[in-house]
């Protein structure tokens, strides 16, 4: 199906944004606040910054890259950016993961034991608690997430279809928004019978395990 003209980008390489998918990374991120923090902003640490930051955050920064990696690969994610790709060329994947946090925040119920907004409000409380700990950067993201309904825009359709316009004038993506809604919306049958496959199989990804730590030799 294609939705409109196609678009110039349709044969170029996909390309993937940083500090997208946010409600989803600390969804999977299953642990005490310090590691759900770390899954947070793993897309704003790097190098020096990275080597400082304590275990559990570092383990999420970890976590979320690992999901990263499992998400791109996933026969769903695929389905739905190929399905996308007509229409918004190689950034059709960076709208499959903020429509990913949409079709989770709008099936809440049916993938997690937890109410969204007890959810979000323990979300806040780790970003209010680490915050110190993230990229200099996001303090007006810290800011607007724990001060505004940021979370719960990201977790609607309606709300995340609002984000889209914003997110498409910070990045100066060569993208209509009016465009990016209507071939969200036209293909939302789909796109949520795709997403929700992913998220049923997603919910259950674990961190890895870490190696047992060697034991120690025995008193002579």
């Amino acid at each position: 199906m294609v939705l409109g003209p196609r678009s110039p980008f349709e044969f170029l390489p996909f390309v993937s944004l940083p500090e997208v998918h946010h409600l989803g990374h600390t969804f999977l991120a299953k642990g005490e606040a310090a590691f759900q923090f770390g899954a947070l902003i793993a897309d704003g640490v790097r190098g020096a910054r990275e080597k400082l930051l304590p275990a559990p955050i570092a383990a999420g920064v970890a976590f979320h890259r690992q999901i990263d990696w499992q998400t791109d690969r996933h026969p769903a994610f695929r389905q739905a950016r190929a399905l996308l790709r007509p229409a918004l060329g190689r950034y059709a994947g960076v709208f499959v993961d903020l429509w990913l946090d949409a079709t989770l925040g709008e099936n809440w119920s049916a993938l997690s034991a937890f109410p969204l907004p007890t959810f979000i409000e323990a979300l806040q409380e780790a970003i209010r608690a680490y915050r110190h700990y993230g990229p200099p950067t996001w303090e007006a993201f810290f800011r607007a997430a724990t001060e505004t309904d940021l979370f719960y825009r990201f977790a609607s359709y309606e709300g995340m279809s609002k984000h889209i316009y914003d997110f498409i004038s910070r990045r100066h993506l060569p993208l209509s928004p009016a465009l990016v809604v209507h071939t969200l919306h036209a293909c939302q049958s789909q796109l949520e019978s795709l997403l929700m496959a992913f998220w049923q199989e997603a919910r259950h990804w674990q961190p890895p395990t870490p190696p047992p730590h060697p034991a120690s030799p025995p008193d002579s």
